[in-house]
């Protein structure tokens, strides 16, 4: 079973006996055996037929829409997971204020670890005086601060701290003197490697949101992200032990130069879901550029990495999935909620 994306634009998928055919300019350019999906990406203008919709929502497959450029759009839902008593135990659990702090000094305080971890393997190939001082500073936070917060508006804070830190050194961790990092920038992305740490952050929120429809919870409540309309704060809390996975494919990418120059496009008009009074988009990617990338985050969630919590190598999508059981196991009372540590290669 895998995750397949669809990127060509102007393509059409339809269905034929146990396959799925990829159709562009009256041209067969993909197929796709049924029983190998796990869950659909589709990325742009890309059509699907009526008959592709039902098998989809027949096999329960979960079919994510994002554009072209990485924006989330939605997902093809064919029936809301029937453990009601999950939902009205998450939402009693994460009305307890006691509750909620704990699991948000949870998540902070393995994205800040998961962080370090990836730090000091780039500190221990190349020494710097900055990344050393950064380090310190971020350590202080796991040793003394998160886990003595009194509320989640101090987490937050912290939190904020940490990012700025990391990312105010995240140039010397890029060796590649074709890309430049001029800090972090999002909507829209200034530089290749923002554009790249976008669109990987949200390849994984739809991992993450995947798991939590499979496990039955409800995506839109959480706990570190408040809620509002429209927001999966959920998913967007569970992600943040995860981020520092994607920071790590993006800086190998650049720095192996798996991804070059070639692999974008500068100052695009763009008319679309992304904008829809148009204007020129900064920087993107192109197909190959898309491919590429694509390809390499595919890669990361199918390699097996070490789990501390079960001993053994898992795949990521093993465990992720596991993490949102254990916060479902935590908010039934059943057993604690165990974050996710990583040790970066």
């Amino acid at each position: 079973m895998s995750i397949v994306y669809i990127t060509d634009q102007g393509s059409a998928l339809f269905k034929k006996g146990e396959r799925l055919y990829l159709k562009k300019a009256d041209q067969i350019i993909r197929w796709i055996h049924t029983k190998d999906i796990e869950q659909l990406i589709v990325m742009g203008n890309i059509a699907l037929t009526s008959q592709v919709i039902t098998f989809l929502l027949k096999k329960r497959i979960d079919t994510v829409f994002l554009s072209y450029y990485g924006k989330y759009k939605g997902r093809l839902i064919g029936e809301f997971g029937k453990n009601i008593q999950l939902r009205i135990d998450q939402f009693s659990a994460f009305k307890d204020n006691e509750k909620a702090l704990y699991l948000c000094k949870k998540y902070i305080m393995a994205k800040a670890l998961n962080t370090l971890s990836l730090m000091r393997v780039y500190q221990y190939r190349t020494f710097s005086d900055l990344v050393a001082k950064a380090i310190m500073q971020i350590n202080a936070f796991t040793n003394y601060d998160i886990m003595k917060a009194q509320n989640i508006d101090e987490l937050r804070g912290y939190e904020g701290i940490i990012a700025k830190t990391y990312f105010s050194i995240f140039p010397e961790l890029l060796k590649n003197p074709d890309f430049k990092f001029n800090g972090r920038s999002r909507r829209p992305p200034l530089d290749e490697p923002n554009a790249l740490l976008s669109l990987t952050y949200t390849f994984l929120m739809n991992q993450v949101l995947s798991k939590t429809y499979i496990a039955g919870m409800d995506p839109y409540l959480g706990t570190l992200h408040q809620a509002d309309y429209g927001r999966i704060s959920l998913a967007l809390d569970l992600m943040e032990q995860f981020r520092p996975l994607c920071d790590q494919l993006v800086l190998k990418t650049l720095n192996r130069r798996e991804m070059r120059k070639e692999h974008f496009v500068y100052n695009t008009y763009i008319n679309s879901e992304d904008s829809p009074d148009g204007r020129n988009l900064p920087i993107a990617l192109n197909t190959e550029g898309m491919k590429k990338i694509v390809f390499a985050f595919n890669t990361m969630m199918n390699k097996k990495i070490f789990d501390k919590k079960r001993n053994g190598k898992f795949t990521l999508h093993d465990i992720m999935q596991e993490q949102v059981y254990s916060l479902c196991r935590y908010i039934q009372n059943k057993d604690d909620y165990e974050e996710f540590y990583w040790q970066s290669d």
